[in-house]
């Protein structure tokens, strides 16, 4: 008779490992890692905040202290006021955190990168507008 621990130690192994599920599995792991959610402490979200207020506040400026400038977002009445500034960069910050702009999977961060970029061109284009509107 043969005891039951003597039986597991001789089982053979009938199913040879899999070696790309493993790296698939591995890969679902890795990305598991990653955040897609608003992180203050990751930089690009960071300078994502910083570069809205500044659009924000160089509008505002540009609206009440140059009278040949006009709101260029169509989403936007002409003349808006601070609070309709405020409450429509909220709404869109709001859309497009819940469609997974804040994602730091390195696959999905151009997104944040290109608005970024866009709204740095859109300060600089607000700074140009004042500067030369006097």
């Amino acid at each position: 008779m043969v005891s039951p621990l003597s039986q597991s130690a001789n089982l053979e192994v009938d199913t040879p490992f899999n070696f790309e599920q493993m790296k698939a599995d591995a890969a679902r792991l890795e990305a598991a890692k990653y955040s897609y959610t608003f992180n203050i402490e990751n930089p690009k979200h960071k300078y994502f905040i910083l570069i809205n207020v500044l659009d924000t506040a160089s509008t505002v400026y540009a609206l009440e202290n140059r009278n040949t400038l006009r709101e260029a977002n169509f989403l936007l009445p002409s003349q808006p006021r601070p609070e309709e500034l405020l409450l429509h960069k909220a709404l869109i910050i709001y859309i497009l955190s819940n469609s997974g702009l804040f994602s730091t999977h390195p696959d999905d961060e151009w997104y944040i990168d290109m608005l970024n970029a866009g709204l740095t061109l859109t300060v600089l284009n607000n700074l140009y507008m004042i500067h030369t509107n006097e």
